[in-house]
């Protein structure tokens, strides 16, 4: 595992950056890699994903460490879904796990998690 690396920047690099005649050198800590080890983390690219099953893992104000856990094989993906209720139902009455239960049932283990963002009446209906 390499921490503390460093390097000799390749010389067209400084070229396309409008540096002639120097030397550039390359450095990082590394630190990725050692919480990697303390976390059970198996790919680096994680830290820089907006995955909310991989973030939500962490939380900075529990003082202890967490293992990380595989949430998914799969990219998380965000779709927006709206339908409309029947006129027989008010929204006040629709409760939104039953429709998490049908989006389930049809998905399956593909459907990991299923939020409610707003609730829309129109102003004409009453």
């Amino acid at each position: 595992m390499e921490v503390l690396g460093c390097g000799i920047m390749r010389n067209e690099i400084l070229i396309h950056s409008g540096v002639s005649n120097s030397i550039g050198y390359a450095f990082g800590l590394g630190l990725e890699r050692l919480a990697m080890i303390l976390f059970d983390i198996p790919d680096i690219r994680l830290f820089w994903s907006n995955d909310s099953g991989f973030l939500n893992q962490f939380n900075e104000d529990e003082h202890r460490i967490n293992k990380f856990k595989a949430i998914s094989t799969f990219p998380q993906c965000t779709n927006d879904l709206s339908f409309w209720l029947p006129d027989s139902m008010e929204i006040e009455n629709f409760s939104p796990n039953d429709f998490y239960d049908v989006a389930r049932g049809i998905g399956g283990d593909m459907i990991e998690q299923i939020t409610l963002v707003d609730k829309f009446k129109h102003p004409k209906t009453g």
